[in-house]
């Protein structure tokens, strides 16, 4: 192809990942050629309105969800096309999305590290709007993600309580007040210290603005975690709301891939890329440890607290506690199901595990941040928790 392809970008007006996968289309370009990119906008008259769909020329399109109609374009004007939402029809076409049964897995394995002995899944079983760009409809992503709940769950002997949210018109005015009635009926519902995962993050923004109306305190009484990491919902609720992390920069760089290949004929039958969740970022909203024993959820909160910065020892437990040694590792087993130094070990590979995610970092500020005595110390300590050396765990992060 002689003249610099021409990709459209369009993204809803509801999500705040666009910057992300933007940021992905960008390294993709940096070493490979340079596209045109065109985003779907609205400038109120300032500029040009540029809209993606139906009539609109250029060689490839990144979108998140499609009508029929607008697909069957695609494809007869041999337009390039990769979907980024698990809803809605494909035409045949390839889709790059979060891996929902793994967001599932991870989202227990977060709550059940709170001590919670009950816990909830809240979605929407379907979503009506009147734009059919937005593929109104039964939704399939919670379901998957439930399954991966579910699995985890039951490994330790629980089964969460699971509430769809009914279909509602979207477009109407008070349409709102009807969705936090539901979700107002189901917190009421749920016991004590229930640990609550919620399909996305704006569901999760109704959760923790419906619990502030019923007096319910979190997250003491119930904990609450979403899925997006969207700023604009997660620090817009009392507390701050947890959430899982949007894999939007890798989406953003295979879904590039996918639209050059097509664009250069290197193309197999399309597939669904599924990307892998691994980060969450953990705030008030999830930050209380279920455990009836007040002195054990304190040790918890310390160790959390101080491990990710300070090479404590089980031994520092005991200025904290009225309890032996003996008895602070024996609670710890009975509460947790591990011992005070599997606690401190998991919360400092999970923190080294995220500096290491960040590429600007080096190993030795690494090492001086989390209080190793070096970055030997610390690379043996990783491998030994791991199986890897940090830079083989670096290594991996890099999409193929």
């Amino acid at each position: 192809m002689n003249k610099r392809p021409t990709i459209g970008i369009r993204m809803p007006p509801w999500t705040n990942s666009t910057w992300l996968i933007l940021g992905g289309i960008m390294d993709y370009l940096k070493d490979n050629e340079i596209w045109k990119i065109v985003t779907e906008d609205n400038s109120y008259g300032e500029m040009e309105t540029i809209h993606i769909g139906v009539g609109w020329k250029g060689d490839g399109v990144i979108l998140y969800r499609a009508t029929d109609e607008e697909l069957e374009y695609f494809k007869e004007n041999n337009i390039a096309v990769c979907l980024l939402s698990s809803e809605g029809p494909d035409g045949s076409f390839p889709r790059v999305i979060p891996d929902n049964v793994s967001i599932g897995e991870l989202a227990a394995r977060h709550l059940l590290e709170t001590g919670a002995q009950s816990f909830g899944f809240l979605a929407r079983g379907e979503t009506l709007y009147k734009e059919k760009i937005h593929s109104p409809g039964i939704r399939i992503y919670p379901r998957q993600r439930l399954k991966g709940y579910v699995k985890q769950l039951k490994k330790r002997g629980f089964e969460p309580d699971v509430f769809y949210l009914k279909g509602y018109p979207l477009w109407k005015k008070d349409t709102w007040k009807k969705i936090e009635k539901d979700v107002s009926s189901y917190l009421k519902s749920l016991p004590k210290q229930t640990a609550l995962f919620c399909a996305d993050d704006a569901l999760a923004s109704v959760a923790l603005r419906v619990a502030e109306k019923q007096n319910i305190k979190v997250p003491e009484e119930l904990m609450v975690l979403g899925f997006g990491n969207t700023i604009n919902y997660c620090h817009s609720t009392l507390p701050a709301m947890s959430s899982i992390v949007y894999p939007g920069r890798t989406i953003g760089l295979e879904a590039s891939r996918i639209i050059a290949k097509q664009l250069s004929q290197d193309y197999e039958t399309p597939k669904t890329l599924h990307i892998g969740i691994e980060d969450i970022k953990e705030r008030e909203s999830t930050s209380f440890i279920a455990i009836e024993d007040p002195e054990i959820a304190a040790l918890v909160k310390w160790i959390r607290l101080k491990a990710p910065t300070e090479a404590i020892q089980v031994s520092d437990l005991q200025e904290h506690t009225s309890y032996s040694l003996s008895s602070i590792k024996l609670k710890f087993k009975e509460c947790l199901g591990h011992s005070p130094k599997d606690e401190i070990k998991q919360v400092r590979v999970t923190r080294l595990k995220s500096h290491l995610k960040d590429i600007g970092k080096n190993l030795t500020d690494i090492s001086q941040e989390m209080d190793f005595r070096s970055t030997e110390e610390m690379s043996r300590f990783f491998l030994r928790e791991t199986g890897l050396r940090p830079s083989i765990f670096r290594q991996q992060l890099k999409p193929r």
